[in-house]
C-alpha cells in the first residue's frame, strides 16, 4: 500500500521512503511472528525491532509529507501514514491496530476504485452563442 500511494507524490525520494517504510512494517511483521512462534523474543529482536520502527516511522513522515505537498490527494490520507505507526505500536494494547487497519483498508479500497485522487471542480466556460 505505501508503494502504491507513492505513485501519487512527488518523483523521488517519495518512491525510495515508501520501498523503505514497507521493508520496515514487513520485517517488523516477521520478527513480530518469528517471537510468536518461538514463544519468545529472540536475541536479535532487540536490535532489529528499532530500526524497523524507525524504517516505518520516518519513512512514512517523508512519504506524507511528499503526498501533501504534490495535493493530488486528500490531507487526512497523508496525514494518516504517519499516525498508523502510532496506532500500532505505542497503542496496541489499547487496540490501536484496529484503527491502523481501518485505515489501510479504507485506502486500499480508494485506490483500487481510483476514487483516492481529488477531483478536480470544473473550469467554467463562457457561453457560446
Amino acid at each position: 500500500m505505501l508503494v502504491m500511494l507513492a505513485r501519487y507524490a512527488r518523483p523521488g525520494k517519495a518512491e525510495k521512503a515508501a520501498r523503505i517504510a514497507a521493508l520496515g512494517t514487513f520485517v517488523l511483521g516477521v520478527t513480530c511472528v518469528s517471537s510468536l512462534v518461538m514463544g519468545h523474543d529472540g536475541a536479535w529482536f532487540n536490535a532489529i525491532a528499532p530500526l524497523t520502527n524507525a524504517a516505518w516511522l520516518f519513512g512514512s513522515i517523508v512519504l506524507a509529507v511528499s503526498l501533501k505537498r504534490n495535493g493530488r490527494i486528500p490531507t487526512i490520507v497523508a496525514v494518516g501514514l504517519p499516525l498508523t505507526w502510532a496506532a500500532t505500536i505505542p497503542l496496541a494494547t489499547l487496540g490501536g491496530g484496529l484503527i491502523s487497519g481501518a485505515y489501510f483498508l479504507t485506502i486500499g479500497y480508494l485506490v483500487a476504485s481510483d476514487a483516492i485522487e481529488r477531483s478536480r471542480a470544473p473550469v467554467a466556460q463562457p457561453a457560446r452563442a
